[in-house]
């Protein structure tokens, strides 16, 4: 243990480093400068015993202090010198020895030693290449002077000459070994490290995935009160003369909320992105027009805080009727493509979107009147947390790079042109497969549409958060729903036990029990188990969506809450049998 101790001292000697790197080709330059002193040394004098030659012993001798001497310069810090001697120290032996023991060695079997030494302990490309070439040099001079006989070798007895002969080769392939050794050490090393940052680096995502979950989540209980209050002031604005006043600032309020919440999902699909969990793919007929149709009427109420204004032309003539495509992904791709034409497009301008098909393939394109863009920002367009600076609001530049993710699953493409003071067009394209069922086509939404009657419906609001809970109160008190309300399971299960609703909005994540707990319960009671329930929750992972539908769930919104899509989930509600 002490010799291991003692060996392992020296040959991390000066590696007392930060840079791990250096500090690796440290600890390999004094490996191969103590093996082989001792080496040099050792048959130095064990040829001169046999051979009585002083050329060899003192030879030997002052290249096994030589390769001694790197340990010490190393010592002192000078790392780069060391590397370099211990390239030159063996180049210039391997000539003299080459030389006068060429009679019985052939020493050019050492230019393996030689170059694979080189690609072990000098990084610089530059140095290595001039390393390598000391090497060929050698070798070269050595077949000269075999051929010429410029310098005449040292002659031997024929023991002596067989026994130097079988001890050089037993040198030769020393080294050799040696260097394959070091190698294979530093892939070992190597190995080691990446599996023990692939640990780290896997740790670090789940504690991200963790963290921006949670982060989302409690994220969007603040905002969904933010977009409740305002939804609820533009609502009143225009119901009552007295407030149309603050219309404006209402509709401003809104616009703001949406693009904090678009903010948010395109972080969250960056998260998803970068752990590389590649979203499946989920295809459902749905019809084209409507769906189009509905992501303008949005949107529109966001471009007019810009007097902007969106033109649809849709080709009723070349598209069908319905396709089959993922609904959702198509419709991120454009919320963010369209959102972005909306933000950089000039004030009081027109925003297009052309839909067309052309060979089986659905072309979806979306101009803006913007100030457009060089080619040096155009071929960066795609690239996350790229982003441009206007008046009406600012972004993380990550709606552009996740549109193209969602597109590239799609298994089509999007792409971008642009001049400056010419506006950008964006073209999405994807394969066009078209539904010939007879799937009943989902209405399509319209501005702010008047307030449906729920007069003498009972409604159940779970919600443990105290405004969500005020909110919603007061949304659905205004369409005559009469409401029974709860912040924790329990009571909400003790008030329905007296009080069947005829619809429950429950919130997925209660303090005494989660949403699925929630519905097993329900499950067992028989007056309760046909009420249908609306889930509201934070979490728009779609593993949890998947999770909540196939626990037999009415309807799914995600906080914070449009009361339009709240709307129109209450409406199914009645007009569906019971879904348990």
């Amino acid at each position: 243990m002490h010799i291991r101790d003692t060996l392992a001292t020296i040959t991390h000697t000066g590696a007392d480093v930060d840079d791990l790197d250096l500090r690796t080709r440290i600890i390999k330059v004094n490996t191969m400068s103590l093996i082989i002193g001792l080496l040099v040394t050792f048959f130095a004098w064990f040829f001169y015993a046999i051979s009585g030659k002083m050329e060899i012993l003192v030879a030997a001798s002052v290249e096994g202090l030589a390769y001694f001497s790197i340990i010490w310069i190393n010592k002192k810090g000078k790392y780069d010198l060391g590397a370099l001697l211990a390239q030159l120290i063996p180049n210039l032996a391997t000539l003299y020895f080459g030389i006068i023991l060429s009679a019985v060695v052939e020493a050019s079997l050492l230019a393996i030693f030689l170059i694979g030494s080189s690609f072990l302990i000098i990084k610089d490309k530059k140095y290595r290449v001039i390393s390598v070439a000391l090497t060929v040099i050698v070798v070269v001079l050595l077949q000269v002077n075999e051929e010429l006989l410029i310098i005449h070798p040292l002659t031997f007895g024929y023991t002596n000459q067989r026994i130097i002969h079988f001890s050089a080769i037993g040198v030769v392939f020393s080294l050799n070994i040696l260097i394959i050794a070091l190698y294979v050490n530093q892939n070992d090393i190597l190995v080691t490290e990446l599996r023990e940052r692939g640990e780290k680096l896997e740790k670090a995502n789940d504690y991200k995935s963790i963290f921006v979950r949670e982060t989302n989540h409690e994220i969007r209980v603040p905002l969904n009160a933010i977009h409740s209050i305002s939804q609820l002031l533009v609502i009143q604005s225009r119901q009552q003369q007295e407030l149309a006043p603050i219309r404006a600032t209402a509709e401003h309020l809104c616009a703001a909320s949406y693009h904090a919440l678009e903010i948010i999902n395109n972080v969250l699909e960056l998260s998803r992105i970068e752990v590389g969990k590649l979203h499946e793919v989920f295809r459902e007929p749905f019809d084209v027009k409507n769906w189009i149709d509905n992501i303008v009427i949005t949107s529109q109420y966001i471009a007019r805080n810009k007097g902007v204004r969106i033109v649809l032309d849709y080709d009723k003539q070349q598209m069908p009727a319905q396709i089959d495509s993922d609904k959702v992904k198509l419709t991120q791709i454009v919320n963010n493509i369209l959102f972005n034409a909306i933000k950089f497009t000039a004030d009081n301008s027109t925003v297009s979107i052309q839909i067309s098909t052309e060979k089986n393939i659905c072309y979806i394109r979306i101009r803006d009147a913007g100030q457009g863009m060089d080619k040096e920002q155009l071929e960066r367009v795609f690239d996350p947390f790229i982003s441009g600076k206007n008046d009406f609001s600012s972004g993380t530049g990550l709606g552009l790079h996740i549109a193209r993710h969602l597109v590239s699953l799609l298994g089509g493409a999007i792409t971008a042109e642009s001049s400056p003071g010419k506006g950008t067009l964006f073209c999405i394209a994807f394969p066009l497969v078209a539904f010939e069922g007879n799937k009943p086509a989902q209405p399509v939404m319209k501005e702010m549409p008047p307030l449906p009657s729920f007069t003498n419906i009972r409604m159940m609001i779970v919600e443990d958060d105290q405004m969500s809970q005020i909110y919603l109160t007061r949304y659905l008190s205004s369409l005559g729903c009469h409401l029974l309300t709860a912040a924790t399971g329990e009571q909400a299960l003790s008030v329905m036990q007296k009080q069947p609703p005829d619809i429950i909005l429950l919130d997925s994540h209660l303090p005494d029990m989660d949403a699925l707990v929630m519905l097993n319960k329900l499950k067992i009671i028989p007056h309760l188990k046909d009420i249908p329930v609306i889930i509201t929750t934070g979490d728009v992972f779609e593993e949890t969506r998947a999770a909540m539908m196939n626990a037999g769930v009415a309807g799914y919104i995600t906080k914070p809450i449009d009361f339009n899509l709240l709307t129109q989930e209450i409406n199914n509600c009645l007009k569906l049998p019971a879904l348990f």
